[in-house]
């Protein structure tokens, strides 16, 4: 898939811009603070929703102004036609739409516009909270099964639920119903994250010697306190199981102690922990071919080549691997990569300027 046209109103440093893309690798340079990023954050907030700079949505209207809108025209290679995705954010409240219709609910923008994002805040993604890389796999997942977005949803909402419970000194009973109900809601998330991570781990492990290593070794590991068996029956009776050894526990600290909510994601490259053993360096290679990794497999079960977003990508990449960086995405999808300086290796791109609030195409010299 690629982007068409984008039009922003009101949005961060934009009071209006409206540019036309053609199906091409698009490179966004200026100096800093003029705009790049924003016009990537612009096209990700249509794939989920929200801005991954984790910016609450009044931070998003450009000051002295009530609404900001986004509006993204682009051609989707599974039907061979071109779609539209806009958004409407007011202070309070946001309207999707998709074809000109408003989308009921945003479940509905899910899988639409597939996009990976990756700047060099990620860094440190593995040494995170855990909450982020929990976040990564439900998003991830959410956006390839729509059944499976419904199961987080219900399970977070049952989590609050019981979690209250405990609180509140519930009777036992209804504890125990809650407890059940987040059993069965549990086999699902942890059997998708669990097939989920094994898919990424062999990806990552490619792309990372392909494109960064050739001496080591990056593969994920899958962390949870819940059962680990295939089958639901079995599933459900081990978590009981866990539950009931952790009662008195759970009774202290008046919260949920078992669950996919305390799952986490640990990388290891040569099989010791990179947030813990890995350089910085490390860390940043193996957060980019954990998104590499995604994009290849949205690919892989959608049919479509998602967006590759890159925020100044190339500064954080030594000149051999920035070449293996491009060379390996080149003629798989449209790639946006900002930057205030044009390095070697971008020739092919498509040139965009960002200044003072515009965003215009360069003429060749």
């Amino acid at each position: 898939m690629f982007v068409k046209k984008l039009i922003l109103n009101n949005f961060r440093s934009y009071a209006h811009a409206e540019v036309d893309f053609p199906p091409e690798d698009i490179y966004l340079t200026g100096n800093n603070g003029q705009g790049k990023t924003n016009v990537l954050e612009a096209i990700h907030y249509l794939t989920l929703g929200r801005s991954f700079r984790k910016a609450e949505d009044k931070d998003l209207i450009r000051d002295g102004t009530e609404e900001a809108s986004i509006y993204l025209i682009y051609h989707d290679e599974s039907d061979g036609k071109d779609h539209v995705l806009s958004c409407l954010i007011g202070r309070g409240y946001k309207v999707f739409s998709i074809d000109d219709r408003k989308a009921k609910t945003l479940s509905e923008m899910l899988g639409k516009l597939l996009a990976v994002h990756y700047d060099p805040s990620q860094v440190f993604f593995f040494k995170d909270e855990p909450g982020d890389r929990r976040k990564l796999l439900d998003e991830t997942l959410s956006q390839l099964d729509g059944k499976y977005l419904y199961a987080i949803a219900r399970y977070k909402k049952l989590l609050k639920e019981r979690n209250v419970g405990l609180a509140q000194n519930y009777d036992v009973d209804v504890l125990n119903v809650l407890r059940d109900q987040l059993s069965n809601l549990a086999y699902r998330i942890v059997t998708e994250r669990k097939r989920l991570v094994a898919l990424l781990s062999k990806k990552m492990e490619r792309i990372y010697s392909e494109l960064f290593s050739k001496e080591k070794s990056l593969s994920l590991l899958y962390r949870t306190n819940c059962p680990l068996d295939d089958d639901q029956e079995s599933f459900v009776q081990n978590a009981t199981a866990l539950f009931d050894a952790n009662r008195s526990l759970e009774n202290l600290r008046k919260t949920t102690l078992i669950g996919p909510h305390r799952d986490n994601l640990s990388a290891l490259l040569d099989g010791k922990d990179v947030a813990a053993f890995g350089s910085q360096g490390e860390n940043r290679l193996a957060s980019l071919s954990l998104r590499l990794a995604i994009r290849e497999l949205f690919h892989e079960k959608t049919g479509k080549e998602p967006l590759l977003l890159l925020d100044d990508v190339a500064s954080d990449l030594d000149a051999t691997r920035c070449q293996n960086l491009l060379q390996s995405i080149k003629g798989h999808g449209q790639a946006f990569v900002t930057g205030a300086q044009i390095r070697e290796g971008f020739e092919d791109y498509q040139i965009y300027v960002a200044s003072e609030g515009s965003l215009r195409r360069k003429e060749n010299d």
